[in-house]
């Protein structure tokens, strides 16, 4: 694929990059791990996400299409878009074949989108956190 130099603007990600940074930044040694927080806050596990990310650099793209990318098989990407479909973060599309079957083609949601999401997801999950915590300190005070 072939990215004409006008066309990139600075902040821009080259769908080979983007997975690339995911990996980097699962690497990194940070106190806060975004693996964890995703799969606990939203229902996203790491390898789900990596699809999502697939899915966002290559949209239209069947599971096969999907797997051969990953290196995996298609049955495991089937079961790492459930997930994504759940959250609404990737959609399908049946297409008929000229053979009479079905296949579906895959879209992602914007990351501009998803990260907003996640945002909401976080802050929804860190109130009711909160929310208990303060409950605690209410019975205990009710306790002495």
């Amino acid at each position: 694929m072939k990215i004409e130099d006008d066309g990139l603007t600075e902040g821009t990600v080259l769908p080979e990059e983007r997975v690339a940074r995911f990996e980097q930044l699962l690497d990194e040694n940070t106190k806060l791990e975004l693996t964890e927080t995703m799969a606990t806050v939203c229902g996203v596990h790491k390898a789900a996400f990596r699809v999502y990310l697939i899915v966002l650099d290559h949209p239209h793209s069947t599971i096969a299409e999907i797997s051969e990318i990953l290196d995996r098989d298609q049955s495991t990407i089937g079961k790492q878009l459930q997930p994504l479909y759940d959250q609404e973060l990737v959609t399908r599309y049946p297409r008929t074949v000229n053979s009479g079957g079905v296949k579906y083609l895959h879209v992602a949601q914007p990351l501009a989108e998803t990260t907003e999401w996640l945002q909401q997801e976080l802050d929804r999950w860190t109130a009711a956190v909160v929310a208990q915590i303060s409950q605690l300190s209410v019975n205990e005070s009710s306790v002495c």
